[in-house]
C-alpha cells in the first residue's frame, strides 16, 4: 500500500476516475500523482555527476527552473525520462514514472561509485496535481508561490512545478500533502492519475515507462522539440548516437498523438510497447508509449514511422484501423 492509498483510506476524500472528472467541469481538479515518484540525488558532486549522464544541461536546472531530460544507455536508448529540478546546490530531484524507478535508480547508481553523490528513491515524497483556472488561486490560498511555466519553487519542504499555465505539480511528504487537503474549504475531490496521464498525452509530452525502456532514443519522443536535449553541453552517456541522429538528420520515427473513439478495448490491454500496424503493411510501423482513457475513448502517444503517421493505425495487421492521428500542440521541425 502506498502513501496515497493510505492517505485516502484514512480520510473522507472523494475520488473520481478521470472520465467522471472531465465531465464535471470543475474550475480546479486535484489529482493523485501515484504513477510517479521522486529520485533524489544528493551530495557535493550531484550536478557534476548527472551532467555526464543526462541529456539536459544541469546548469539550467535550479531551485527556480526545471528541465525535461533523459538518461540513456551507450546506444542512446532511453532508460528513463523525468523532470529535473534542484532543491539546493547539492540536491537534484528527478521526477519519473513509478514503474521504471527501481531500474532507473540502479542504472544511474552504477555510475555514481566514484562521485560524492547519493541516490535515493524518496518514498516519503508524494505528488499532488492541480489543474484548472482555479489552480493559481488555490496555491495562493495555501500561501505557496505559483511559479511561471517551466519554473518551480520550494517553501518549507513543499515543491511546486509549473507544467503549463494552469497545471502544477506539488511534491511534499505525506503529512504536508494531507495538511494542504485539509485546508480546502469543502471536502477534497481527487481525480485518479489517469487524468494527469491524459493531460500529458494531449500536451504531447511522452514519458518512458515499463515496456519501452531501452527501445527509444530521445528524438523519437520529440525531446528536441520540448527542450529535453542540450546539444552544446558536452559529453554524456549515449551523446554520440544522439548527436549523430540530430546532425545527420536521418531520424524516421517521431511521437504522434492517437485517438481511438470506436474500439471498446480496455486501457489495460493497451500496454506500453504494444505494436501498431498500418493498412498497407504486415510489419509493425510503431509502438504505443503512453495510454489513457478519456470520455471520447482511448488516447495515446506512440512512436510511429514518419511515412505511416498520416494514416489510420491498428493493433493488428488485420485491423480495424481505428487509431487516428491528431495534431500535437507543437511543431516537429
Amino acid at each position: 500500500m502506498n502513501n496515497w492509498s493510505e492517505l485516502i483510506q484514512a480520510s473522507n476524500y472523494t475520488t473520481l476516475d478521470s472520465q467522471s472528472a472531465a465531465a464535471e467541469g470543475r474550475p480546479l481538479r486535484l489529482c493523485t500523482l501515484d504513477h510517479k515518484c521522486v529520485l533524489d540525488v544528493i551530495g557535493p558532486d550531484c550536478k557534476t555527476f548527472l551532467q555526464g549522464q543526462l541529456t539536459c544541461d544541469l546548469d539550467e536546472v535550479s531551485t527556480t527552473q526545471w528541465r525535461l531530460g533523459a538518461h540513456c544507455n551507450h546506444k542512446g536508448r532511453m532508460l528513463s525520462s523525468f523532470r529535473a529540478s534542484a532543491l539546493g546546490e547539492e540536491h537534484i530531484r528527478l521526477i519519473l514514472r513509478q514503474n521504471i524507478s527501481a531500474n532507473a535508480h540502479k542504472a544511474l547508481a552504477k555510475y555514481a561509485i566514484f562521485s560524492k553523490a547519493e541516490l535515493t528513491l524518496n518514498a516519503d515524497c508524494i505528488g499532488l496535481g492541480l489543474h484548472g483556472q482555479g489552480a493559481p488561486d488555490q496555491l495562493q490560498a495555501w500561501q505557496l508561490q505559483a511559479p511561471a511555466e517551466g519554473h518551480c519553487s520550494e517553501q518549507n519542504g513543499i515543491q511546486v512545478l509549473n507544467i503549463s499555465d494552469d497545471r502544477f505539480e506539488i511534491w511534499a511528504d505525506r503529512e504536508q500533502i494531507k495538511n494542504l487537503l485539509d485546508q480546502l474549504k469543502s471536502e477534497p475531490v481527487l481525480v485518479d492519475n489517469g487524468y494527469w496521464r491524459l493531460l500529458d498525452i494531449r500536451a504531447g509530452i511522452a514519458e518512458v515507462e515499463a515496456g519501452v525502456e531501452e527501445s527509444i532514443i530521445p528524438q523519437m519522443l520529440n525531446f528536441n522539440e520540448l527542450g529535453g536535449i542540450n546539444y552544446q553541453k558536452g559529453c554524456y552517456t549515449g551523446q554520440e548516437i544522439i548527436a549523430r541522429m540530430q546532425y545527420r538528420g536521418n531520424l524516421k520515427r517521431h511521437t504522434v498523438r492517437l485517438v481511438n473513439t470506436k474500439d471498446t478495448v480496455a486501457e489495460s490491454q493497451l500496454s506500453s510497447g504494444r505494436e501498431l500496424f498500418g493498412a498497407d503493411s504486415t510489419q509493425a510501423v510503431g509502438e504505443l508509449v503512453n495510454v489513457a482513457t478519456s470520455a471520447e475513448g482511448i488516447e495515446a502517444l506512440a512512436v510511429v514511422k514518419d511515412n505511416a503517421s498520416q494514416n489510420a493505425l491498428a493493433l493488428s495487421p488485420d485491423g480495424p484501423w481505428n487509431f487516428t492521428v491528431e495534431p500535437l500542440p507543437y511543431a516537429i521541425t
